[in-house]
Parts: structure tokens; sequence; C-alpha cells
């Protein structure tokens, strides 16, 4: 009787064990599948900019396991300027997906300074062979001064794009409005939900598609 009993409680106490493992694993699976890309080490996609891109779970969004995410919280495009070697250069994909802005505008940092580190980015990536892709600058949710810089910023983006061959994605006119990103997208002020960057990885694919990678 003992016996049986002590058999049960381990079966139990297994099946605890195992239910907790499922749900950490599923909670922290894009961090374990990050960890499996760093580890593999052979990535051709790399994702480059602020907390918007740390963010994205892009190896789920994109279906494939060479594509990492070097999203850095927080910094503004003069901190992507200075660790572009180490978190790009050196990690030698073939393609960089670039996106960044929002944290200098709130910052109050000068455009003639935004656009000099963009401008510095997207130069050192082609020097090294690695084809950069710009994500313009998404609009917060009503912030009309936010809004004004945004646009300046993204004007000089695409236009540098254009006179450079650079490809670029619009993520604004699927999620945004005249009043800037609609609250159906929005995970809060600046950041992005699911449904976002769903249509994010859509607009990476066409690209990857377009680029035969």
């Amino acid at each position: 009787m003992k016996i049986k009993k002590l058999l049960y409680l381990s079966l139990f106490a297994n099946l605890i064990f195992l239910s907790g493992f499922l749900t950490t694993a599923f909670v922290y699976r894009d961090k374990l599948l990050q960890r499996y890309v760093t580890i593999k080490g052979d990535y051709r996609i790399l994702m480059y900019g602020n907390s918007i891109t740390a963010q994205g779970k892009w190896v789920e969004l994109l279906e494939r396991t060479d594509v990492l995410n070097s999203g850095l919280p927080g910094q503004c495009t003069y901190h992507f300027r200075q660790l572009l070697k180490s978190h790009v250069i050196e990690r030698h994909p073939e393609i960089c997906f670039v996106m960044g802005g929002i944290n200098d505008i709130t910052y109050g940092v000068a455009q003639e300074k935004i656009r000099a580190n963009y401008q510095a980015i997207l130069d050192t990536l082609v020097k090294n062979k690695i084809t950069p892709v710009v994500t313009l600058t998404v609009y917060e949710q009503n912030d009309p001064v936010s809004m004004s810089e945004i646009k300046s910023l993204n004007d000089f983006l695409i236009q540098y794009c254009k006179l450079n061959h650079i490809r670029y994605i619009d993520l604004n006119r699927y999620i945004s409005d005249t009043t800037g990103l609609k609250s159906e997208f929005a995970k809060d002020k600046t950041h992005l939900n699911e449904k976002a960057y769903e249509i994010w990885a859509k607009e990476i694919r066409q690209v990857l598609k377009e680029k035969k990678i």
C-alpha cells in the first residue's frame, strides 16, 4: 500500500516538474531559440536597433534559425554606431535590418547628429559587404512633436536610401495614421504588439525573397 502511494506521489511530482519545464520553455522560447542561433553561429540575417527591434521574436516570426537579434534597448544611433563593429561587422551577416532614432528624438538629439550617425552606420555596412535595409522609424501614439521629428528623419532616410540604392521598409503606412501609431498595433505609446510584428516580418520576408537570402 505504501509503495502504491509512493508511486502515485512520484508520478504526480514528475507531472508537476514536466508541466513547469514546458511552461518555462514556452515563456522563454525566443531566448532559448536565440541562444541556439548564437551557438549555431551561421546566421545570415541580423536585426539591429533599439528595444522595438529587441522585443521582436525574430526566429519565430521569420520561421528560420539563421537570424540573430542584436537589438540594444534604450540606445540611440550614437550607440549603434559605436557598437557596430562588435554587434554586427564581426558577426559577418549577409544582411542587416536597421531601425533607430526614436530614443534620439526622445532625448532631444539634433536631427543633424541622428542623420550623421545613420549615414555612418549604413556606409560602414556597405563597405563591409553587408547589405543594409532600413526600417523607417515608427510614429508614437498621439505625440505631434515626436511625429514631426520622426517624419523629418524618415524623409531624410528615404532620400538617402533612394540615392544609394538601399532598400527600406515603411511600417507606418500599415500601422499608423495621421495621429501616429494606431492603438490596435500598440503595446504602449512607443512599442509594438504582436500584430505589428507580424506585418513587419511579412515585409522582411519580402525583402529576403528579393535578395534571395
